[in-house]
């Protein structure tokens, strides 16, 4: 994988995109993030994301196994202004918060590739 400040960095140029975090996955703790689209820099909302995002994750990895379907490779909360996405890469999952008008397709890609370390 690409350096996390890397990952963070590219994803945050992606349209739509209003946060992106690199979070341990056993811990929910955020390991990099970007600053928030339009000034917005509550710490307390990227720390519950990211600790939401790692939950989320390892609760959809446990029904994918009990499924027998393998390990997941997207995860998307979808609300009503916008989305949560997260992949996981390893020991870390990869979380965006995204405008409810984003091109999701770019972003799954986008974040698709930063998880395999693909440039």
């Amino acid at each position: 994988m690409k350096a996390v400040s890397q990952i963070v960095a590219a994803l945050s140029r992606v349209p739509g995109v209003i946060a992106a975090m690199v979070v341990g996955a056993s811990d929910g703790l955020i390991v990099e993030t970007s600053a928030m689209l339009g000034g917005i820099e509550d710490i307390d909302t990227r720390k519950h994301t990211a600790a939401l995002g790692a939950y989320l994750y390892s609760r959809i990895t446990r029904a994918s196994d009990a499924a027998r379907l393998g390990k997941p490779a997207f995860m998307r909360l979808e609300a009503e202004r916008g989305h949560i996405c997260v992949v996981g890469a390893r020991d870390v999952v990869v979380v965006t918060i995204v405008t409810a008008n984003a091109n999701l397709g770019r972003v799954r890609l986008d974040m698709m590739t930063a998880a395999r370390g693909e440039s």
